[in-house]
C-alpha cells in the first residue's frame, strides 16, 4: 500500500491536485473531529413521563429505579395536581386534591429515603412508593408552625429529625424526636431567613439563607438593603433540646439554593458561587454559579446554569470540571432530579412552555476520551503527508538539476 501510494506522489504535476486536495480534507475533517470532543454530547430535550407532559413541574422527588417520582405540578386546565408513578406503565396516581395540592409547601426525599411535605399548620406527611401516606400531626403545645423543609439521619425509621419551620413572620427549628411532640423553636436565628436544611452528621445540621445586612452597612439604600447569603451550623442531638444554631458563615453575594451529597463532601449550589462542605466542616468555595445542584447516582454533582449558559460544571472526588455544551442549556430550572444513568431538568424554555432537559451521565467520559486520541492521529497522519510531500519536492528538485 505504501508503495502504491508512492508511485502516486511520484507522478507528475497531473496528480499533484490530489494530493494537495486530500491533504485539505484531512485536515478539515481533522478539524472538526477534534472540535467536536470539546462538546458535551449526552444532553437533549426529552419527552415528559406519564401526567408530567404539558404540565409545569413545580416540585419533583424521583424513585430509585425509572418510572418511580411523586411530583407537584401546574397547568392551566387541571390546576394544582400532586401525582405519583410507580413503574414503567403510564399509570400515574393523583395523590392529593387540587385544593390540598396548592398548599404544599415543600416536596423532599430525605436521607432515610422517605418522601415527606406539608400543607397544614403543625402538620406532617410522608407517602411511599405505592401511594400510602402516614400523617403526623403534632400538638400545639409548644405553638403552632408552619413546616418549610425537613432533613432526617441516615438510616432512620420514621421520622426523627430536624424541621425548618415558619414561626409567624420568622423562620426557625424545630427537632421531633420518633415522630413525637417537637421541640420548643429555636431560640435565635441570627436574624435570617432560612431556606433549606440539610443532615451533616451525628447531631449536627446545616442549613442555608439569606441574612439582610445592618441599614447602610454595605453601602446599600437604608430602603432596600442587601441580603447576603449564609449558612448555618446547628447542632440537636435529640430528645427534646431545643436545637442551637452553633456557628453562621455569611457570605458577599447571590443566594444559596439547593444542597446535593457527593461521596463525604455536602454540596451547597448558589447564583454567584457555590460550596463544598467537608466531614471534618472545611468550606471550600468554588467559582461556580448555579441556578440548582443535584447529584447522580455516581455521586457526581451537576450545577445546572441558567437558561442559555454555554457550560455545565460537575463536581467528584475533589475535582470541578467545566464542559461546553454543543446548545446553550434550553430550560429555565425549577426543579431536577437523577435516576439510574440519568438527571432530568424540568423548568420551562425560552417561550415560557413547559420543557424537560436531560442528561445522560454516562456520556461524560465522550468528552475527553476521544480528544487526546484525535490529537494524535491528527499529527500523525499530517506529518507523515507533510513528509511525503516534502520529499516529493526534493525528488523533482533533484530531478530538473
Amino acid at each position: 500500500m505504501a508503495g502504491g501510494w508512492r508511485r502516486l506522489l511520484e507522478e507528475e504535476s497531473e496528480h499533484q491536485w490530489l494530493t494537495l486536495s486530500f491533504f485539505i480534507v484531512f485536515v478539515v475533517i481533522g478539524a472538526l473531529a477534534i472540535n467536536a470532543t470539546e462538546h458535551f454530547v449526552g444532553d437533549r430535550i426529552t419527552e415528559p413521563d406519564g401526567m408530567l407532559k404539558d404540565a409545569f413541574v413545580t416540585e419533583i422527588e424521583y424513585g430509585s429505579k425509572t418510572g418511580y417520582y411523586t411530583s407537584l405540578v401546574y397547568s392551566p386546565t387541571d390546576g394544582h395536581q400532586m401525582l405519583q408513578k410507580s413503574g414503567k406503565n403510564d399509570d400515574t396516581a393523583l395523590v392529593l386534591s387540587q385544593e390540598d395540592a396548592k398548599k404544599l409547601n415543600f416536596l423532599k426525599t430525605t436521607e432515610n429515603g422517605e418522601v415527606y411535605f406539608s400543607t397544614l399548620q403543625n402538620q406532617l406527611l410522608s407517602i411511599d412508593i405505592h401511594g400510602g401516606m402516614t400523617y403526623i400531626d403534632f400538638p400545639n403545645t409548644n405553638g403552632n408552625f408552619t413546616v418549610l423543609d425537613v432533613a432526617t439521619p441516615g438510616g432512620s425509621t420514621g421520622f426523627a429529625g430536624l424541621m425548618l419551620t415558619s414561626e409567624n413572620t420568622n423562620t426557625s427549628f424545630r427537632g421531633v424526636h420518633d415522630g413525637f411532640l417537637p421541640t420548643h423553636p429555636m431560640s435565635t436565628s441570627s436574624g435570617t431567613h432560612w431556606t433549606n436544611l440539610a443532615w451533616f452528621s451525628d447531631g449536627l445540621w446545616v442549613a442555608i439563607g439569606l441574612e439582610a445586612s445592618a441599614v447602610g452597612e454595605d453601602g446599600s439604600s437604608p430602603a432596600t438593603p442587601q441580603s447576603n447569603p449564609v449558612l448555618g451550623w446547628i447542632a440537636w442531638p435529640g430528645g427534646q433540646d431545643t436545637p442551637e444554631l452553633m456557628a453562621v458563615h455569611s457570605f458577599d453575594a447571590g443566594v444559596f439554593h439547593s444542597f446535593a451529597r457527593s461521596g463525604d463532601n455536602l454540596i451547597v449550589g448558589g447564583t454567584v458561587e457555590s460550596l463544598v462542605v467537608s466531614p471534618n466542616q472545611e468550606i471550600e468555595r468554588l467559582d461556580v454559579p448555579s441556578a440548582l445542584v443535584v447529584a447522580d447516582e455516581e455521586g457526581t454533582a451537576w450545577f445546572i446554569g441558567p437558561i442559555g449558559a454555554e457550560n455545565l460544571a460537575t463536581y467528584n472526588n475533589g475535582q470541578t470540571t467545566v464542559h461546553q455544551l454543543s446548545r446553550p442549556i434550553p430550560v429555565d430550572v425549577v426543579d431536577a432530579g437523577a435516576v439510574d444513568s440519568h438527571v432530568h431538568v424540568h423548568g420551562t424554555d425560552a417561550n415560557g412552555q413547559p420543557i424537560q432537559w436531560s442528561i445522560d451521565i454516562t456520556m461524560d467520559g465522550s468528552i475527553e476520551s476521544g480528544r487526546g486520541f484525535l490529537n494524535l492521529l491528527f499529527l500523525l497522519v499530517g506529518s507523515i503527508l507533510i513528509a511525503m510531500m516534502l520529499w516529493h519536492a526534493a525528488e523533482q528538485l533533484r530531478g530538473s538539476n
